[in-house]
């Protein structure tokens, strides 16, 4: 029988997290299911029409790729680290090809891939998964809570650890700007049509340009920021006018887009708008924290992020022997962060991205009030770094491959029974003109000595992906 990796065990996991200062993590349960672009990508989830979210960078993809990159390798991804709580991931619909050939795996290949990622933690440390087939079918224990990333509209008939109308404005990049936070100076500007305007066509479009206006009018470099996007969808640097002129051309159709999904149910949220944010120089560092039932502030660790050339977040890499110093560093803006969220009701995993200016000064830039896609990798510190001596780690989401995750531990074996790679996120899925093509959605967690090592490694990897898509 030939040699099988090591079992991962995790320093700690969000239950242990959620038992400090007298928790219970058998209060709760996690819902994850990252917000797909351009509406429902599989039965299991309807599209969300109160809690709206903005994806203005979304490649242009069909459904099933992009069930298997929110429902399935994204999801699992954040939550790697639940340990034995519940969690509740959504059932990904079978190719066409699949259901046509009569090929349907039992059980479903989206399960399947799932436990399989959960089965290198230690027994005692994987999640208690279920999936959702149907959200009318959804029923946590008695006297659970549910923790969801993102809010979900359906969420709204079940107890939450906080209100989904609290979580969702904890969110947003417009209530940042407002809140009691040190923040850049920015300029917001809000919505003024009523759900009932919005059914006008001249009217939205007449918002829209006003809205608008207010970029044009503005000199470069700022940012321009939605309020509610993901993974840098809706955020742009903006530093000069050709760069603004390409973004007033995306504007265009985001706007409107933006403006027409106001209702009735979600005005008091405030979803319509726009912000225009003082361009601030610096360096920026991705804090993971958790905020304990009594309010306590955990520092989980501090990464540096990777963003592709249009903004877009692709990765992030940790320095385990900076992490004592790092907290020193930010552990007054962290208290402060946790201050802010547990007075509005929230506990939990979150993140927050900080940067610091040339003279020093700290200022909030995002607060991911959620769990996390690197929230993982501070807690695997006692796996990478104290029993095999690799000083860094660096998560690679999303990675596009062709082919299966049997070939892929074929192809990087040694690696992964050093203890060098670990599969948090699969989902498998079939694509091309003739939907035989079988392709996989991937996150990888990787180990190196050194920066330069993990990033020798990490490019070895990233060698497989296939070219993005437009």
């Amino acid at each position: 029988m030939p040699q099988q990796p090591p079992l991962i065990e995790l320093d700690r996991t969000l239950s242990d997290l959620y038992s400090l200062d007298g928790g219970d993590p058998n209060e709760v349960a996690h819902v994850i299911a990252l917000s797909p672009p351009n509406g429902s990508v599989s039965s299991s989830l309807p599209e969300n029409t109160k809690y709206t979210f903005q994806t203005p960078m979304a490649p242009k993809l069909d459904k099933d790729v992009w069930a298997r990159i929110c429902l399935g390798n994204g999801s699992q991804n954040h939550a790697f680290m639940s340990g034995p709580i519940p969690l509740y991931l959504f059932d990904i619909d079978p190719s066409e090809h699949d259901v046509v050939n009569g090929l349907v795996e039992s059980p479903p290949a989206a399960q399947a891939d799932a436990h399989r990622v959960y089965s290198c933690l230690i027994p005692s440390q994987r999640p208690k998964l279920s999936f959702i087939p149907n959200p009318a079918d959804f029923k946590p224990d008695t006297g659970v809570k549910v923790s969801p990333y993102p809010p979900l509209d359906f969420i709204d008939n079940h107890p939450c650890v906080v209100s989904q109308d609290v979580h969702y404005r904890l969110m947003s990049k417009r209530d940042l700007a407002l809140a009691r936070l040190p923040t850049p100076q920015t300029d917001v500007i809000d919505g003024k049509l009523s759900p009932t305007e919005v059914q006008d066509e001249k009217a939205v479009e007449a918002e829209a340009q006003r809205i608008i206006q207010a970029v044009r009018d503005r000199a470069p470099p700022f940012v321009i920021k939605f309020p509610q996007s993901l993974a840098g969808q809706g955020v742009f640097v903006v530093r000069d006018e050709d760069t603004k002129a390409k973004r007033i051309h995306l504007l265009e159709t985001e706007v409107p887009r933006m403006i027409r999904r106001l209702t009735s149910a979600n005005a008091h949220l405030q979803p319509v708008s726009l912000l225009l944010q003082q361009l601030i120089n610096g360096d920026t560092k991705n804090l993971s924290l958790f905020v304990t039932r009594t309010g306590r502030a955990v520092f989980v660790s501090c990464a540096e992020q990777f963003l592709d050339e249009e903004g877009i977040y692709r990765g992030s890499i940790l320095d385990y022997q900076r992490q004592d110093e790092l907290e020193a560093q930010y552990r007054a803006m962290i208290d402060q962060i946790a201050a802010h969220v547990y007075k509005q009701g929230y506990y939990g995993p979150m993140g927050g991205d900080i940067m610091t200016d040339s003279d020093g000064k700290q200022c909030v830039i995002d607060l991911n009030v959620r769990l996390t896609g690197d929230y993982m990798m501070g807690p695997m510190r006692g796996h990478f770094f104290e029993r095999r001596g690799l000083g860094f780690s660096y998560l690679i989401t999303p990675l596009v491959v062709l082919g299966n995750r049997d070939q892929f531990e074929e192809r990087f074996a040694q690696e992964l029974l050093d203890g060098r790679i670990i599969v948090v996120g699969w989902a498998r899925g079939k694509g091309g003109r003739s939907s035989r093509t079988e392709y996989s959605v991937c996150s990888v967690a990787v180990g190196g000595k050194d920066r330069a090592d993990v990033l020798e490694l990490v490019d070895r990897i990233n060698a497989l992906a296939l070219a993005k898509p437009t």
